[in-house]
């Protein structure tokens, strides 16, 4: 079978100086080649099931209803929605119920309680003191699906809503050790290992025997785990032009399969089983061994050349194309200057590690600030919006698939316009509207609550669309050699915001739209903070730093 010619040509300019043109031959590789479209297969697995053990806790931890286990009435009918619950119950607060007449000192009592006894055996009002209270010994849940009825945490809700706030926190440890592990020693190293990882401590975890057992393989899970080196792989993998594209279809695949959650939770509703069933298929991973390779940019970028060459060669093969005799005098060239780039590596041995002389530069500080800033609020109405999700009108599974399904037409129209309007204006116009639609979601009236949940969606959309969008300007903004590392440490910033994000849910006792004012307000944020960043639409991605710090604020060019 003959090898299909590349229609994609190197551009001439790159011809003039010799120089190795990377973009170039990915252009001639094509985008949506066999190779690729079996990455992003590949990516889209591992990223999915790692979208839903990222918010096991909406479902394993969701709140659960209670009310107090009143012996003197659950004997004579134990049901959780008992005839007597209204009566009797509704007259207290939460883990609060009254406190029965004593007939040892209240002797006046005594005769009428026996009378009603008698002509009716059921638990009645008169009963009890309605003046006085005492606390729930112990409480009846209407499911015990969740670990809030397991460990009997109806009367704690923080320790609830602190099994998020642990997994967020966790987050915080993972990004940075992820990134600086992908930075040195590759992105396949993550992309294999964090899967593993956050599976066999998923596992371990569904298996706890207690609520503190729980909460510490919680942080251990995200700490260990996580790290966003498949988006990074996807930036790097093709040609400027079709970075953004490729990355979208990433992560709608990924997308689809938080949407899958949703209804994995509905039909396997106890978290001890829901819990195995999304986190065993990460073990499957350890076989991305043998399936993905390490990205050609990283390998490039540390002097790599020879398995550069051979990465760039076997897409060629896979895509069943013939690479031009200018592509292919480059990759001769880079092979036999193999010598020169063992002396470059041992005159860098002596030097910082990337990341410390990264961050001697004044503007690379400067971006970390804006997008760290950012990165918080951005995290914060994203994660919020999620997990708020299952507290508004209407099934909570489905509303979680369909925050989740909201992602495909966000990443179709971020393709269409990421690189038509640039990055700055959408990212800003994206937030404005964000504020204005949670805005409006948490004034509607109760009685048109449809219209509520669509407002919510369209906040949540505009919020995905944005944080994508931020999520790419990050790394466009960085240099390879320390890309993943300085987009960790703004995510790292950034999951504070989401640590504080599963707190949110309390906000709606007081008031049921204050979530959602909340995240109207920290919408703002990045609305304002995206006008402050280099515009890289029509940039390629820089190599080093002084390749980052040229990047024209008005032009997102590289200057010369």
């Amino acid at each position: 079978m003959l090898k299909k010619e590349s229609t994609i040509k190197m551009p001439e300019e790159s011809s003039n100086d010799g120089q190795f043109n990377l973009d170039g031959i990915l252009c001639e590789l094509g985008c949506f080649g066999k190779y690729q479209v079996l990455l992003l297969f590949l990516l889209a697995f591992r990223d999915s099931f790692l979208n839903m053990c990222n918010y096991n806790y909406v479902f394993t931890a969701a709140e659960v209803s209670s009310r107090c286990y009143v012996p003197e009435c659950d004997l004579i009918d134990s049901r959780f929605n008992a005839s007597w619950v209204d009566s009797v119950l509704n007259k207290t607060e939460l883990c609060q119920r009254l406190e029965p007449y004593d007939i040892t000192k209240n002797t006046s009592v005594v005769e009428d309680l026996s009378s009603l006894r008698v002509n009716n055996s059921k638990c009645l009002l008169q009963m009890f003191d309605e003046k006085r209270t005492m606390p729930c010994e112990k409480l009846v849940y209407e499911d015990y699906n969740s670990i809030v009825a397991e460990f009997d945490l109806g009367c704690q809700p923080w320790k609830r809503t602190l099994i998020g706030t642990i997994h967020n926190l966790g987050l915080v440890f993972s990004y940075i050790l992820s990134g600086v592990i992908s930075d040195r020693y590759g992105r396949k190293v993550i992309i294999v290992g964090t899967p593993l990882m956050v599976g066999a401590a998923g596992l371990l975890k569904s298996f706890s025997v207690n609520y503190w057992m729980l909460l510490v393989l919680e942080f251990l899970e995200t700490a260990l785990g996580y790290g966003n080196a498949s988006l990074v792989l996807s930036l790097e993998t093709v040609s400027q032009q079709s970075r953004v594209v490729y990355s979208c279809i990433s992560d709608i695949l990924s997308n689809f399969g938080g949407a899958l959650f949703g209804l994995i939770a509905w039909k396997i509703p106890y978290w001890r089983h829901l819990m195995r069933a999304i986190y065993a298929p990460l073990l499957v991973v350890v076989f991305y061994i043998f399936l993905v390779d390490e990205g050609v940019r990283w390998l490039l970028a540390h002097n790599k050349k020879q398995e550069a060459v051979r990465v760039l060669n076997k897409v060629a093969k896979i895509n069943n194309i013939t690479l031009s005799n200018k592509a292919k005098e480059m990759l001769t060239k880079i092979t036999e200057e193999k010598s020169k780039a063992d002396q470059m590596v041992q005159a860098c041995s002596d030097h910082p590690p990337p990341i410390f002389s990264v961050l001697r530069s004044k503007k690379i500080l400067l971006r970390i600030a804006l997008i760290s800033a950012s990165f918080f609020c951005c995290m914060f109405v994203y994660s919020g919006a999620i997990i708020n999700s299952t507290y508004i009108s209407g099934s909570k599974y489905l509303n979680f698939s369909a925050i989740n399904l909201v992602a495909v037409p966000t990443r179709i129209i971020t393709a269409l316009t990421l690189n038509r309007f640039g990055r700055k204006t959408p990212i800003c116009v994206a937030y404005c509207l964000c504020a204005l639609f949670f805005m409006m979601s948490a004034f509607v009236p109760k009685s048109i609550w449809w219209a509520s949940i669509m407002f919510y969606l369209a906040g949540n959309m505009c919020s995905s669309y944005g944080i994508f969008s931020m999520t790419v300007v990050t790394m466009e903004v960085f240099p390879t050699t320390s890309r993943n590392s300085l987009t960790n440490i703004a995510n790292t910033v950034g999951r504070l915001g989401s640590a504080l994000a599963p707190q949110t849910p309390l906000l709606g006792h007081y008031m049921s739209g204050l979530p959602s004012m909340v995240f109207a307000m920290a919408a703002l944020g990045p609305a304002l903070l995206a006008l402050l960043l280099p515009d890289t639409s029509r940039a390629p991605l820089p190599d080093h730093v002084a390749d980052a710090e040229r990047l024209d604020d008005s032009t997102g060019t590289v200057q010369s």
